[in-house]
Formats: structure tokens, sequence, C-alpha cells
């Protein structure tokens, strides 16, 4: 008989009820499906280490520019969008087309342990943007959230709940939406293919095909 162990198992996440879901948001989290040409990975296998593709469905930079994020940002709304080195140039692009401005870095996440063999350096980290539309939203919360944050990656490309603590804490009375989500979370919307209590916003796609 296999015992299962009860107290090492994390209780699953509870996020708010998509039915309650408003029209606009003011902070938005997203994680994009970035699509990399180059696979160059064991046996063409998903694993650990393999191309974005193996694991989820991707999207290309033009389909990415394609949607509609406006249509859900409130006038004034912050953007927190993942990126990698050779996805920034591009990630300028999405941004601008969601109609975002460009302000900083807000989180840098090194993913201890392991590291990628890049085309020019050994890659281990992973961006986070900020990107403005209208002004800040207000109140403000926390501003003395670090930067960097080092911790062992799990799932590929999932990223480590500490961020979006992170941003709960530096906005934790506005309306919050988590795009590209892979789990619900305390306080937040979400929207996604594999996101639990995910809300329903086909305006994002505006009258292009969806890419999934």
């Amino acid at each position: 008989m296999t015992q299962i162990n009860l107290f090492d198992t994390e209780p699953p996440h509870i996020g708010l009820d998509p039915s309650t879901a408003p029209k606009r948001f003011s902070v938005l989290y997203a994680d994009p499906p970035w699509d990399y040409h180059d696979r160059t990975f064991l046996n063409a296998k998903a694993n650990a280490t393999g191309s974005a593709s193996d694991h989820y469905p991707t999207m290309s930079s033009q389909d990415l520019m394609d949607m509609h994020v406006q249509s859900i940002a409130a006038k004034n709304c912050i953007l927190y969008m993942w990126t990698t080195g050779p996805q920034l140039q591009i990630s300028m692009d999405v941004l601008c087309s969601w109609g975002f401005r460009y302000r900083t870095i807000a989180f840098i996440w090194e993913k201890a342990g392991r590291v990628n063999p890049g085309h020019y350096t050994m890659s281990s980290c992973e961006l986070c943007l900020v990107a403005v539309k209208g002004k800040v939203p207000h109140p403000r919360g926390t501003r003395n959230e670090r930067q960097f944050y080092s911790t062992p990656r799990t799932k590929h490309s999932q990223k480590p709940s500490h961020f979006r603590d992170c941003i709960t804490r530096m906005h934790p009375s506005q309306s919050k939406l988590e795009l590209f989500s892979r789990d619900a979370a305390p306080g937040w919307f979400v929207w996604g293919l594999e996101a639990p209590q995910s809300i329903q916003i086909p305006q994002i796609w505006g009258n292009t095909e969806i890419p999934w």
C-alpha cells in the first residue's frame, strides 16, 4: 500500500470567482508563450531544458502584437511582463502594440543551480518588464520589493509565486489579472489555457484567428 504524505502537499491556490471579473483591470501580469525558432535540444523531446513549444502552445510575435490587451486595461494600468534576453526587442514592440509605455525592469529571476547554453554567454536569468498605460494606478502599496530573486526552477518556464506575491503587495487594492496563467491565486483573476477558474475574455483576440 502506498502511503500518502499529507503534510508535504501544498494545497491548491484558490483565485477569485470568474463571474465577478470586471471588464477592465488596473494591474496586468503576463508571461507570454514566446516562440523560439532555434530548436537545438536533445532528440527534440520535451524535457526540463527543451524548447517552449515542446511543453505548451507558443505564439509568434505577430500573434502577441495582434492581441487586444488594451480592451481589458483600465485607463490607468500597470503591466508586468516576463521576457528573456533574445526577446527584448520584440517585447518592446508587443508592449507598444498593447498600448503601454516601457518603464524599467521590475524583477530578475535567476534560475539557481542550472544554466542554459546561450549563444554568447551562459543564460540563467529571465526579466520582468514594467510598462504603464496612462498613470501608475493609485493607491500604491509597498515600494521596497527586491528586484533580484534566485531560486531553482520547477516546471518549464513556470515563474515562482514569489513575484506575484510582490506585485500583490505593491498593488493591494487594485483589480488584478494574470494573463497566460497556469495557476489560481488569492486576490487575482486568471486567464490561460492551463489556468483553473480562468475568466472568459474573447474580445482580447479582436477579429484575429485564435492561435491556439
